[in-house]
């Protein structure tokens, strides 16, 4: 049976509202505005989209999605504000031997102590276990750096990769309504998962 590893993930990293997780074989890091093209070309593709569900003016044409995932990020400026718990958290995932795009990981604020987790994996980065990894880190950064008590995450029953990378995350099944609607419109089944920290850190940010 594959093995839970949430508490692997080490976070690094306050200053100006940057932050970075470490896990075995990803750094995942505050994106620049230069990478928000990159994360959408990471989940761009049709496989994804399968169960992403985009809008599709977010959509990466596929040959920019080739161009933008075979050369490493920029370093360009990273986008400042507060990390307030009134606004969405991204982390840019990227493979450190070969410095691409892997994926991005995403906590939507439901209230003070209550986000919602999502996540996806670059095509080239898919299959190899690295989803668990992805959204530990996401976890790691709301319990110990943003102050979530509770982490919830859903996926579609037939997405079985989601579901056994929630599990191997840390994440616990749990309550939560049977239907979740895409922002492409559609409507599928869901199934609901989270990670609860019942004293978890706020980090403050040096300006």
């Amino acid at each position: 049976m594959p093995t839970r590893q949430g508490s692997r993930e080490a976070v690094r990293g306050c200053a100006r509202g940057r932050h970075v997780v470490l896990t075995p074989r990803l750094r995942l890091r505050s994106p620049t505005a230069a990478d928000l093209r990159v994360a959408a070309a990471t989940g761009s593709d049709p496989a994804a989209q399968r169960w992403l569900g985009w809008e599709p003016a977010v959509l990466v044409p596929e040959d920019e999605r080739a161009r933008l995932l075979s050369a490493p990020p920029g370093r360009g400026r990273t986008r400042l504000g507060l990390p307030r718990r009134c606004v969405a958290t991204s982390l840019l995932a990227i493979d450190p031997e070969r410095g691409l795009a892997a994926g991005t990981v995403t906590l939507t604020p439901l209230s003070r102590e209550v986000c919602e987790l999502g996540g996806h994996l670059a095509p080239a980065y898919r299959g190899r276990g690295l989803g668990a990894e992805l959204f530990a880190a996401g976890a790691a950064l709301a319990h110990r750096h943003l102050g979530f008590t509770v982490v919830r995450a859903g996926a579609e029953p037939a997405n079985a990769a989601s579901v056994r990378s929630l599990w191997r995350a840390g994440f616990d099944p749990a309550p939560g309504p049977e239907t979740y609607r895409l922002p492409d419109g559609r409507t599928i089944p869901a199934v609901w998962f989270a990670s609860t920290e019942p004293d978890p850190r706020w980090c403050a940010p040096s300006w």
